[in-house]
């Protein structure tokens, strides 16, 4: 009679189901884990991952940045990411980089969901804005993104002058959003600009065309004046807005710092335009009580440009020279700048703020001549 066969109780598992259920809970390629660094040295660090075992970090993991390596001390904690379950050396292999970058990539994405304002330090600066870094991530800022405050007010544009522009946010820290990320693709776009917009979006609403404002002087370039209506919003007033006469330098009439008022004249998207001369008398409205065509007067060569030559009248009354006036020659080789001449009226066009003139009054005679003909 054969021995009776003996069945294992069904609580008890086989060494398979043990080995089974043990590898389950072993980590997996990819995993973020925790552990304490136990050793440092040029060839490796040590963490002791508790019961997932002992892990190690090369050197080659610190290559753009060796003083990282130098800076973990033994008892220190880190989080990395598991790269081979078990090596030849029977450790398992890790990543501080490849964990930082995760956790990054996953607080850049929470941010952006919630319109989070982060602070981001510039780390460089190329001809189409500025290279920022978020936890460890480097992103871009365009310019086109920068705030008002900070657009480098570069009249035409040039490249090299924006770049140099520039430089000096190096190493500082703006406040910025997130507008658009790509883990995958490695690309992080911060804007400044976004963070302002909403709360000038808010002062923008309260103001009107016509509607007198008090305002700071920021910036005055060539071709006008930057200033501040409040916390959030920026206002330009154009050199042309600056006087009824012609405005050869701003920098004449307004300074950086100076408090004034002026009128809002116009509301474009966030930009907001203002004049000082709105504020003044304005001299085309009574121009044809003073002048008409076919009178002579003096009249000072302010401006030289490629229409032809803008002379300044008595009164704040600029006209025109047409370059057609100097049959193809360089107007130059005539005319002096801030000397004056004798001119005579060809047209005048009050609404239209036009004056034309010429330096020789046959011509309005001769127009004079033409009209009385036309009537009779």
């Amino acid at each position: 009679m054969s021995a009776p066969i003996q069945t294992q109780p069904a609580d008890i598992l086989s060494m398979k189901d043990l080995l089974a259920k043990e590898e389950f809970h072993l980590p997996k390629v990819g995993q973020i884990v925790s552990g304490e660094i136990v050793s440092v040295s040029k060839s490796s660090v040590m963490v002791d991952l508790g019961s997932m075992g002992i892990g190690v970090v090369y050197p080659g993991e610190f290559y753009d940045n060796p003083e990282r390596m130098k800076a973990l001390q033994p008892g220190e904690k880190v989080s990395a990411m598991l790269l081979e379950l078990e090596n030849d050396q029977g450790y398992r292999e890790l990543s501080l980089r490849a964990a930082q970058m995760t956790t990054a990539w996953q607080d850049i994405k929470e941010k952006k969901e919630k319109g989070e304002i982060i602070k981001t330090s510039i780390v460089n600066i190329n001809k189409g804005g500025l290279i920022v870094e978020v936890n460890g991530v480097q992103g871009f800022l365009p310019l086109s993104q920068l705030s008002a405050e900070h657009y480098p007010k570069i009249e035409g544009g040039d490249t090299a002058k924006i770049v140099q522009a520039l430089q000096k946010f190096k190493g500082q820290e703006l406040e910025v959003r997130i507008l658009d990320f790509s883990e995958t693709e490695g690309k992080l776009i911060v804007s400044e600009r976004a963070i302002r917009e909403e709360a000038a979006q808010e002062e923008l609403a309260k103001l009107n065309v016509g509607d007198i404002v008090e305002c700071g002087v920021t910036e005055v370039t060539d071709f006008g004046a930057f200033v501040k209506l409040s916390t959030t919003l920026d206002g330009l007033i154009h050199y042309s807005e600056i006087d009824w006469k012609f405005v050869e330098n701003p920098r004449e009439y307004l300074h950086t710092g100076d408090k004034i008022k002026a009128k809002v004249i116009s509301k474009e998207g966030n930009r907001v335009s203002l004049s000082l001369k709105a504020l003044k008398e304005n001299p085309w409205d009574t121009i044809e009580s003073k002048y008409s065509v076919g009178q002579t007067v003096s009249a000072r060569a302010i401006k030289i440009r490629n229409n032809g030559v803008f002379m300044e009248l008595p009164g704040d009354i600029t006209g025109l020279l047409p370059i057609s006036e100097f049959e193809g020659k360089n107007p130059a080789e005539t005319i002096e700048i801030g000397k004056e001449y004798a001119v005579a009226i060809v047209n005048l066009e009050a609404k239209e703020h036009k004056l034309i003139l010429t330096l020789n009054p046959e011509k309005t005679d001769k127009k004079e001549a033409e009209k009385t003909e036309v009537q009779s």
